[in-house]
């Protein structure tokens, strides 16, 4: 075994900075199941307390946020541990399609709890989140066959 082939291949610079169209859904859908599933948990939990109408919206939104910073500081940290310090490009822009697909749950599930009375927001977000899931999951079925 030469020492060659005892390293693994590195990507050029080029390479590191450029990123797919097909990667980019990847990343945003990952990121957007991870928050939903997360959303959904921790809406649940809620079942066994007596949540304050009118406050859903702003779990809704700060557990959003704070899975997509903690996220985002990983990757970031991990990106430049990976890259000797440098954060390519494709991760600057993998990260910002990230966040986007963050918040587009966030947005997508305060919608019935704008619209829903204070005493149902809760069920309904985690109709939402449930909705949500079944319909990527039904999407992926379809796509299978």
């Amino acid at each position: 075994m030469t020492e060659e082939s005892a390293t693994p291949p590195f990507a050029s610079e080029a390479e590191n900075d450029h990123v797919t169209a097909d990667h980019l859904r990847k990343e945003a859908w990952t990121m957007g199941l991870y928050v939903t599933v997360c959303l959904l948990a921790a809406l649940t939990a809620l079942e066994t307390v007596v949540p304050v109408t009118g406050r859903v919206l702003g779990l809704v939104w700060g557990t959003t946020v704070g899975l997509a910073l903690a996220h985002l500081f990983a990757f970031r940290i991990a990106g430049r541990l990976v890259h000797d310090g440098r954060l390519p490009r494709s991760d600057q822009i993998v990260s910002a399609v990230q966040l986007g697909a963050a918040a587009a749950i966030a947005l997508v599930v305060s919608i019935p709890i704008l619209i829903a009375s204070p005493a149902s927001e809760l069920n309904w977000a985690r109709y939402t989140c449930a909705g949500i899931i079944g319909v990527v999951g039904y999407g992926v079925a379809r796509s299978a066959e």
